[in-house]
């Protein structure tokens, strides 16, 4: 009787690894879209600059937690402002592609950095309240640059800041839970 261990692949879902790492890809660059088709389905006027951070941080985080990849919240970046791209979603701000594409890296450099220190969930929230910040600030030093209107400063600059912050590590919250949840280590 030969007994031989069976190939390793064949309990996988994807017995090749090319084709793993595709659909991790096209997952991410796919959780990216939603986040934006849920931006533009969802977009009430709340006069909450920063709200839709609670949504958009928790599925890219949630997806950076489960995959392998260090440039995960990039690739969702991606996603994001190529979606931004096609007319015909209502965003009138010709910068808005720019924003997620910088955020996505700058999430996958900051939560680089922070890992290498700890793992705490309460850290992984503020983390993405500091990157959510990001948006108001990339907005501001691009009015700094272009002329245009800058609805989000309307009531000054503090507020923006401040609801940006606290979406983004409500965002970073509802990830870490989810991660917990899943078993995960965010």
């Amino acid at each position: 009787m030969h007994i031989s261990p069976l190939q390793k692949t064949i309990s996988k879902v994807f017995p090749n690894s090319t084709v793993a790492a595709t659909v991790e890809i096209i997952f991410l660059l796919g959780l990216g879209m939603i986040a934006i088709v849920l931006h533009a389905r969802l977009r009430m006027p709340m006069h909450l600059p920063g709200k839709q951070g609670l949504l958009f941080m928790a599925l890219i985080v949630t997806g950076k937690g489960l995959s392998k990849y260090p440039f995960a919240a990039s690739l969702s970046g991606i996603g994001a402002a190529t979606l931004l791209l096609v007319p015909g979603l209502g965003f009138h701000d010709p910068f808005m592609a720019l924003n997620y594409l910088f955020l996505g890296c700058v999430m996958d450099v900051v939560t680089g950095f922070v890992a290498g220190f700890t793992s705490r969930e309460w850290i992984l929230a503020i983390v993405c309240g500091a990157c959510w910040v990001f948006i108001p600030l990339f907005r501001l030093f691009m009015s700094l640059i272009v002329e245009m209107p800058m609805g989000a400063f309307r009531s000054g600059y503090i507020y923006p800041f401040a609801t940006h912050l606290l979406f983004g590590i409500a965002g970073g919250a509802v990830a870490a839970g989810l991660l917990t949840l899943a078993g995960k280590k965010s």
